[in-house]
């Protein structure tokens, strides 16, 4: 009737009491009322499980780190041998043993003559390890030269 009409139009608490008497807008406060508790109860769930959460952080932190370190390790072990290697096999660093091996069958080649004025070696044994020892230090000084 217009005059119900009127009465749900100009009063607000007759206009909800209708409005929430009908079977859907019911349905629907009914569903709204469930999504609430709902959400409600996985926001708890959530919460409690916020320690939990922490604690596995932790654990991941530490599992991280711990793994960081290890390839850290590694990493710095391969730089330093990589420097060793670098550092043998270098061209300064090989004329320098160049040099120490030429400087090696020099000595060498002065203690046969030693061992030759003392009267130890014989003359035919002295020149064949003599003259080994002499082409082995002029090969060497000459490769260090022409490097």
């Amino acid at each position: 009737s217009v005059e119900e009409l009127r009465k749900l139009l100009s009063d607000k608490d007759a206009y909800e009491n209708y409005l929430h008497s009908i079977e859907e807008v019911k349905q629907l406060d009914t569903l709204r009322n469930d999504l609430r508790k709902r959400n409600v109860t996985l926001a708890r769930h959530n919460l409690g499980k916020e320690s939990e959460m922490a604690e596995l952080r932790n654990q991941c932190m530490i599992i991280r780190t711990t793994e960081l370190a290890t390839a850290q390790e590694k990493f710095l072990d391969a730089q330093r041998r990589e420097k060793e290697i670098l550092a043998r096999s270098s061209p300064a660093s090989i004329l320098n043993k160049l040099q120490e091996a030429a400087n090696a069958a020099d000595d060498e080649s002065e203690s046969l003559h030693r061992k030759l004025l003392s009267g130890e070696l014989k003359v035919p044994e002295f020149l064949q390890k003599y003259r080994q020892q002499r082409v082995l230090y002029h090969r060497r000084t000459l490769l260090r030269l022409a490097a």
